[in-house]
């Protein structure tokens, strides 16, 4: 059994691999919205040093909308391209739902990494707290991913599924973000008083028990609507 699933979410996930390795569409959208938003951010602040609370925010924002307009894809466009129901035919939900989220998650990663070195590099920022920033960018971009796939599952089979998506996204991705950006604060620095340090290390569990409970959740509401 334990190998059956392997499987199942292997070939979900290699599948997804090679989609995007033939169209390129989800990759090359957010690595170029992020490439233009990070040189628009160093272009707006040529020679300034960027305070830590702005620094932050921007960063999430690259992030975030570099992963939504990406991310749902994975299931939204199985309904377009009508192989949806083939899918179902050759996989258990639970099974689709992870392969797809391991591909998300992968590719989250990616483009946040990039984006991070890139921002570090474009606006000469320094990192105060070094595993902080680490730990919240990686967990974010996984809360992220997980966030965005039961978003893109929960909508596929309905009609205007880009725009419900980002409906539905909304109250799902406030409380990453603000968590996202106070890890992302600290881990910049300096802070003010270890009470704040604390803060930042709070948001950072917050975002991998956020990454947990996003991947553990999605399976079954992915099934539910996969039988509706």
């Amino acid at each position: 059994m334990n190998s059956s699933w392997r499987s199942e979410i292997f070939a979900v996930f290699r599948k997804e691999v090679m989609t995007e390795l033939r169209s390129r569409s989800g990759l090359t959208t957010g690595a170029l919205f992020a490439f233009v938003t990070v040189v628009t951010i160093a272009l707006a602040t040529y020679n300034q040093r960027i305070e830590k609370n702005l620094a932050a925010a921007l960063v999430w924002n690259a992030i975030m909308f570099s992963s939504i307009l990406s991310l749902p894809r994975t299931f939204i466009g199985e309904e377009e391209a009508g192989t949806g129901d083939l899918l179902r035919l050759m996989a258990r939900p639970h099974a689709v739902f992870w392969g797809k989220s391991l591909f998300n998650v992968v590719q989250a990663l990616l483009t946040g990494i990039v984006l991070s070195v890139m921002f570090i590099i474009f606006t000469n920022i320094k990192l105060t707290v070094p595993w902080l920033y680490a730990v919240s960018l990686v967990f974010g971009c996984i809360s992220l991913a997980g966030a965005v796939t039961i978003c893109g599952a929960l909508v596929c089979r309905a009609n205007n599924r880009y725009a419900l998506a980002a409906a539905v996204a909304v109250p799902i991705l406030l409380p990453l973000i603000s968590l996202g950006i106070t890890g992302v604060r600290i881990g910049i620095g300096p802070f003010e008083t270890d009470a704040s340090f604390l803060g930042g290390v709070r948001a950072g569990y917050g975002l991998i028990g956020y990454a947990i409970a996003t991947l553990v959740i999605g399976p079954p509401l992915y099934a539910a609507v996969w039988k509706s």
